[in-house]
């Protein structure tokens, strides 16, 4: 399978998930709605509100993956894949705006305690809607970082709020049965902390992938090895990793022996490139600049305990002088040793 292939169906797969989120939380937000005007339950119609804000991030998260999944233009040379992140930052927007709206109400219900009628039903509602949350959320964060969707991770833990949403209008209904009044807006004070610390955490990450932020550096040294570790590869400097929504792009200057032909400079580079992206799945560009060394003193060199890999005898050299290259090369180090 190609690399193109891989990143489409992942891309795919993503907006499967969004899709399908969509559609549970419409289902959600009608039930909750209708049994909340029906028993009056501010809490439950709250919860529905918050259901409806999901309904605009799985949207908007949809959106991201589709851009993400076009093709690169002559405008848009490095595709569209920041637009995810573009997506997730707003999704954090609307997530801080929910917890001030969470925050609010439950100041609000310290001093206005609300009369619920048909309790029975909003209580089954509210635990239906939590189990159903939990497995929403479960099921879109093993999607997230199954792809490496920020998005959707950052949507799994809005569904995650959810849940502890649908425990306080659980919980605040059934404290009504005993006239105890305050839990419920302890829960909410809770719940919108819960939100915003999300909220923030993942809109810093977004803001942090617009502006081409290096992934860990274990993960930049990982892909220094494995550049090392091709054949023939005698040093990289230069190394550049960076985000771009749910993939890694990597840019490197890998140094040869100078005395090797063009075309073996250039499959050592493919090999270097194969190397990184059979490794590192979510690496979807790799950008490799070839320097000839000629004294591997002057060479900015990588050392590993193994040292640098003999060219593969497999690779064929071009019908050129090289051969003669190569030998004077030998020649001078066989002098320099005596």
């Amino acid at each position: 399978m190609s690399t193109d292939d891989s990143r489409t169906i992942r891309l795919q797969r993503g907006i499967t998930v969004a899709t399908r989120s969509t559609l549970v939380l419409v289902f959600l937000s009608v039930v909750k709605i209708c049994v909340g005007v029906l028993s009056g339950s501010i809490a439950l119609l709250a919860d529905a509100t918050h259901t409806v804000m999901d309904i605009a991030g799985s949207a908007v998260v949809w959106l991201g993956l589709r851009l993400s999944l076009r093709k690169p233009t002559d405008r848009f040379p490095y595709g569209f894949y920041k637009a995810e992140s573009i997506c997730t930052l707003i999704v954090c927007v609307i997530m801080v705006f929910t917890a001030a709206e969470i925050l609010l109400d439950s100041v609000e219900r310290l001093f206005v305690p609300s009369v619920i009628s048909f309790r029975p039903v909003v209580i089954a509602v509210a635990i239906g809607s939590g189990l159903v949350s939990y497995r929403l959320a479960k099921y879109k964060e093993s999607a997230g970082r199954a792809i490496n969707s920020q998005a959707l991770r950052v949507e799994s833990r809005h569904s995650l709020a959810d849940v502890l949403n649908a425990s306080l209008v659980c919980g605040s209904v059934l404290f009504t049965y005993i006239n105890v009044t305050w839990v419920e807006p302890l829960a909410a004070v809770t719940i919108s902390a819960f939100i915003l610390w999300a909220a923030l955490g993942f809109g810093k990450d977004s803001i942090f992938s617009l502006m081409d932020i290096s992934p860990q550096p274990s993960m930049r040294k990982a892909i220094e090895q494995t550049m090392v570790e091709a054949p023939a590869v005698m040093g990289v400097h230069d190394l550049k990793v960076r985000r771009s929504g749910p993939f890694v792009l990597v840019e490197a200057h890998v140094e040869v022996d100078g005395a090797i032909s063009v075309e073996e400079a250039h499959a050592i580079a493919d090999e270097v490139e194969d190397r990184v992206k059979r490794r590192f799945k979510e690496v979807d560009s790799v950008t490799i600049h070839i320097g000839m060394v000629h004294d591997e003193k002057d060479a900015q060199v990588k050392k590993y305990v193994d040292g640098p890999k003999p060219i593969d005898a497999t690779w064929k050299r071009a019908p050129d002088d090289s051969e003669n290259r190569s030998s004077s090369s030998e020649q001078k180090h066989a002098e320099a040793a005596d």
